[in-house]
């Protein structure tokens, strides 16, 4: 799987098969421009999780359909999300281009349940990496490494 920046006409996800490498398909042709990819997950052979510039989590299930995402969510403030996570089960963990925000979500809702700022201000960095447990969750900013506890939070 491979992530692009969408400019031009081309679709920003592509499955390629390593063993010829061919390209195999193209995920959703009728991405908006710019809406690049910047963090892909596996979760299976067939199901995949995207995040980027446009804002939106998308659930990918290849035996469904690779015209149309299964489900999505939306970043409430129209920030870029630059890296994503999952616990391999129900929760969803992104990170933002702004404001150094952590979101945790519930893959059952389409609402956001959690925020964490990490940061007291609105300049912050934006969150590159992180890392999610079955009791923390780990974020990686420009200058600093957060461990958060996502049993409370």
């Amino acid at each position: 799987m491979t992530g692009t920046a969408c400019c031009g006409h081309f679709s920003p996800l592509k499955i390629w098969d390593l063993n010829s490498g061919q390209l195999m398909t193209h995920l959703d042709r009728d991405f908006p421009p710019r809406a690049g990819v910047l963090d892909v997950i596996y979760e299976s052979p067939f199901a995949l999780l995207s995040c980027g510039y446009d804002t939106y989590v998308r659930y990918w299930d290849c035996r469904t359909s690779v015209r149309k995402c299964v489900m999505e969510w939306e970043e409430p403030h129209n920030s870029t999300l630059y890296c994503l996570q999952t616990d391999g089960n129900h929760l969803l963990a992104t990170g933002s281009s702004f404001y150094s925000v952590v979101r945790l979500w519930d893959r059952h809702q389409r609402a956001c349940p959690h925020t964490f700022p990490l940061t007291s201000t609105r300049l912050g960095s934006p969150v590159y990496c992180l890392h999610l447990t079955t009791k923390h969750l780990y974020a990686a900013l420009s200058y600093n490494l957060h461990v958060l506890d996502i049993q409370n939070p």
